[in-house]
This record gives C-alpha cells, structure tokens and sequence, in this order.
C-alpha cells in the first residue's frame, strides 16, 4: 500500500511540476515578446531557464533530502532527453530552415560537457569544478548579452497586463518548488521500496517528468514554425543543467557517485552532444534535404528508446 502511495504521490509531484513549469514558460514567454526579443534568444535564455527549473529545484530537494544521486541523476538523463528525445522529435517535424546559430553558444555547451566530464572523473564533484562550472554560466550568460537580435519589435502593453503575467510567473515558479520536492521524496522512497538504485529513478522517471516542459514547449514551437526557439532551448536548457545544478551538487555536497555515471551515461550524454553540433552546423548547408534531417531525428528518437530500454534491463 505504500508502494502504490509513493507512487500516486510522485506522479501527482510530477503533474505539479510540468503544470508549474509550463506556466512559468508561457507567462515568461509573453513577457519577453512585449519586450521585444528574438525567437531564438526567447528559447536561448528564458524558455531555457523556465523549462530548467524543475531540474535545478530537484537539484535543490536533493541537498536538503539527501538524494544528490537522483540529482545528478536526473540532469544527465534530462540533457540526454533534450538532444535524443526532443531535439529528435523537432527533425522529424522539421518544416522551416534553421538560421545557424553563433559558435559562442556551441562552446559554452561543449565547456559545460568537458567539465562536467573532468568533474565526475574522481566521481565527487569538488570546489573547484563547481567554481569552473560557474564560470562557464558567466561566460553563457555574457553571450546571451551579446547575441545580435535581428527582430525589431516595439515595447507594447497596459500595466495590468504586465501585472497579470508576473502573477501567474510566481504561481509557476511555487509550483515548481513544491512540486520537484514532492517528486524528490516520493521518487526516494518508490526507489527504496522497489529496490531500484537512485541514480536510474533519476536517470529516467524524473529525467523524462523534468524534461516533459521542453516537449511541450518543442511541439507547440513547431507547430507555430519557431523552430529558432527549439534550437535556442536546447542548447540553453543543458548548458544551464550542468552549469547551475552541478555547482550546487558540488559545493553542497561530498557525495560519491556510482561508477556507471560516467561510464555509460556521460559518455552518452558526450556522444549526443557532439551530434547535435554537428547537426546544428549544418544547417549552413542550405543544400542538405529536409527528409535526412526528419531520418536523422527519428534516429535519435529510437536511440533514445534503445538507452531507456537498457536502463530497464538494469533494474
């Protein structure tokens, strides 16, 4: 009876998160478009930081519970899931070339990869890695400053409507907190009464309920042909996942984490990271044929079921 308890707790958790996240994202959305900014420096560092949320409040839940691995956990599988699964799932329903984007966002995304990939080698996130790791966010945040915004829009909107839209920002956010608590401590306790190790509930109930946001945002971007945002979200959303989350891991925790971390999910995350690049690259290619992008995408979205069918094989 506990069992099913948790369980029904961590999917009601799970529910609160999305729900509080996609508030969040729509209300941050509609702000930044009054405030005239670009697609893709919306999905770049808002909608990137709003579908991050969940990650970085479960990051958070897991200090003050004792759950770091979950944590750790969670952030790797939600970035593999944003490349594998959402970003595989943008290809297929590719429609509207993709401008390419700046080189600066690709370094910091390949910075937060190699140390996240130095950080985990001893298998103990230190001091100084969450130093480094910050570093990265200063340098990610210091090239969201400077990307050329090529939409010019005018500032619009009546102060009630301002109002309204913070309103239901702050609603979003609380959800969030409560929610990726609740899901925390209900996914500890599912994952004690089965027996399964932390790091997978993290690696895959909370990685895929946390990274639900980014669908969801990912589908209706696509289906309003803003695959600019897509574009933006993805690379801002992991680079914030291990430049936020990791750094608090690390500086609030001496935690040893399993093996298997680094050697069969980093590396994974690593293998995923380098492809998309390169398929973010090409779309300087104007010649490249829209239906090996969508061959492309459903690849990664079997790769993707292929890594989760695996983990399955482990519990």
């Amino acid at each position: 009876m506990e069992l099913v308890t948790s369980i029904l707790w961590l999917i009601l958790s799970l529910i609160l998160l999305i729900w509080g996240a996609n508030k969040f994202i729509d209300s941050a959305s509609s702000l930044a478009g009054k405030l005239g900014i670009s697609d893709f420096i919306i999905g770049l560092s808002v909608i990137a930081l709003g579908t991050s949320f969940p990650e970085i409040f479960v990051g958070i839940s897991s200090i003050v519970n004792n759950t770091e691995e979950i944590a750790l956990g969670t952030i790797v599988g939600s970035n593999i899931s944003n490349i594998a699964l959402i970003f595989g799932v943008s290809l297929i329903g590719y429609s509207v070339a993709i401008n390419p984007s700046s080189k600066r966002n690709f370094i910091a995304l390949g910075l937060s990869v190699l140390i996240a990939i130095y950080a985990l080698s001893d298998l103990v996130i230190g001091k100084l890695d969450s130093i480094l790791l910050i570093a990265v966010l200063v340098y990610f945040i210091y090239i969201m400053g400077i990307q050329p915004d090529n939409e010019e829009q005018s500032i619009e909107g009546n102060p009630s409507g301002y109002l309204k839209l913070l309103i239901f920002l702050i609603i979003g956010l609380l959800s969030i907190t409560i929610g990726s608590n609740y899901a925390v401590i209900n996914g500890e306790k599912v994952a004690l009464l089965i027996g399964i190790p932390q790091l997978i509930v993290g690696l895959t109930v909370l990685a895929l309920g946390t990274s639900l946001p980014e669908l969801a945002v990912t589908i209706s971007a696509l289906m309003k042909q803003k695959n600019q945002m897509v574009l933006g979200n993805i690379i801002g959303s992991n680079v914030l996942n291990i430049a936020v989350v990791m750094p608090i891991l690390g500086l609030f925790s001496t935690k040893s984490y399993d093996p298997s971390i680094i050697n069969r999910d980093l590396s994974v995350m690593t293998v995923l990271s380098l492809i998309f690049v390169a398929i973010a690259l090409s779309f300087n290619y104007k010649n490249i044929s829209i239906n090996i992008y969508r061959l492309i995408g459903i690849a990664l979205v079997s790769s993707y079921i292929i890594y989760i069918g695996i983990l399955s094989e482990i519990l």
